[in-house]
């Protein structure tokens, strides 16, 4: 079953998360938001009519537990793209393991400024000792993405050109450029 991103905005119109089209049609139905924008090409189908999937919708009560996410090995991983933030390796879900920068032995905390996704090897190669002290450089500061900037790594693989046009129209960059 194909998923279709929907860009969800608040109250203000400012991005907070993306919905799967039928969870954003669902809310649509029992009047829970607003459809600024719907697919020109994606229907739902029922089995008297078709129905245009949501694009774009507005919550005006939208709960904010998106600003204050704690880290999960998934949404670290998520975070970090799946690459090894030592040696830049994709690597896959089930051989992507967590690092922290300050080891726990050391008083590292579970906190997005201290976690970061690692391959096998580097993380055996790192060991209980801190980057400097292994001679390892970290590719990029780790620090605690917004709700959004989880949404948005959490879908890339599934953008399509209506979809990549509606975050351009509310000035959401993906990547180093505008879309």
């Amino acid at each position: 079953m194909v998923l279709y991103p929907v860009l969800v905005l608040e109250r203000t119109y400012l991005p907070v998360t993306i919905f799967s089209h039928k969870k954003a049609f669902l809310l649509e139905l029992l009047n829970k938001c607003e459809v600024l924008q719907h697919y020109s090409t994606v229907k739902l189908k029922s089995p008297s009519r078709d129905y245009p999937a949501p694009l774009v919708i507005r919550i005006p009560v939208l709960l904010k537990h998106w600003r204050n996410s704690s880290p999960t090995r998934r949404a670290v991983f998520i975070r970090d793209n799946f690459t090894c933030a030592y040696c830049g390796k994709i690597v896959k879900d089930n051989e992507a393991t967590i690092d922290h920068v300050l080891p726990k032995s050391r008083g590292g905390e579970w906190k997005w400024e201290n976690l970061v996704t690692c391959c096998s090897e580097c993380n055996q190669k790192k060991g209980g000792r801190t980057p400097e002290e292994a001679g390892m450089k970290l590719l990029y500061r780790p620090k605690k993405p917004t709700g959004f900037e989880l949404a948005i790594n959490k879908w890339k693989g599934r953008f399509n050109r209506e979809f990549l046009e509606a975050l351009a129209l509310y000035g959401v960059k993906v990547g180093e450029e505008a879309v």
